[in-house]
């Protein structure tokens, strides 16, 4: 059997191994709970893509849907399939303002508003060593977390904000950083982490977020 054959009502995703965003999209779908099937590959023109990851989504009525990227899959899955808004807040509200201005800082996420929000771009391949840059953020979220005295980062809900956020935390400890230093986002970091979905999304990439 062709592991890449796609079937109906099926969603598949294509991501490499440890790639954090195919990770947290895998999060996603195991929270909405949708049947879908993960294909990890090395590159993407193995399935005559340009980017991972690459989500394909034959629908029941036969329509197809092929997304390539994070923030199109990402805003897909929400849009479409988090109509109880487990993950996400109402369109038009402060909350969902908040979740999406917490995404452009630390990503290229183009749905942020305000100018004052601190950028945190951990992924540049520049002179600063990731750990500097790990540390500010970490003291970023821990005082954001004293001051709002919330669960997650926006609320009490664990949106798409947390789930980007993770994978930066996760990596202290190999990157020689004493989370402990920081107990309100300890705290937040393992509440994150103790979710069933998160735990199977990022076993699925191999991704590991125990730090």
């Amino acid at each position: 059997m062709n592991v890449f054959e796609e079937k109906r009502g099926l969603i598949t995703l294509f991501a490499s191994d440890g790639q954090k965003e195919g990770a947290i999209l895998a999060v996603i779908l195991e929270e909405l709970k949708l049947p879908y099937r993960l294909n990890l590959v090395a590159t993407p023109e193995e399935i005559d893509a340009k980017i991972l990851p690459v989500l394909r989504n034959i629908q029941s009525d036969g329509n197809h849907v092929d997304l390539c990227g994070f923030y199109e899959i990402a805003s897909y899955l929400i849009d479409r399939y988090d109509t109880s808004h487990k993950l996400s807040y109402k369109k038009g509200t402060k909350e969902e303002a908040e979740v999406n201005n917490w995404l452009s800082s630390i990503s290229s996420w183009p749905l942020g508003e305000h100018k004052e929000q601190p950028r945190f771009n951990l992924d540049a391949q520049d002179e600063v060593p990731f750990a500097r840059k790990a540390i500010h953020l970490y003291l970023h979220l821990e005082q954001h977390l004293q001051k709002s005295h919330s669960h997650y980062l926006i609320g009490k809900k664990c949106t798409l904000a947390d789930l980007l956020h993770l994978p930066y935390v996760a990596a202290a400890g190999s990157s020689g950083l004493d989370l402990e230093r920081f107990p309100e986002l300890t705290t937040w970091y393992d509440r994150v982490y103790q979710k069933p979905a998160v735990q199977k999304g990022f076993a699925a990439m191999h991704l590991k977020i125990k730090a």
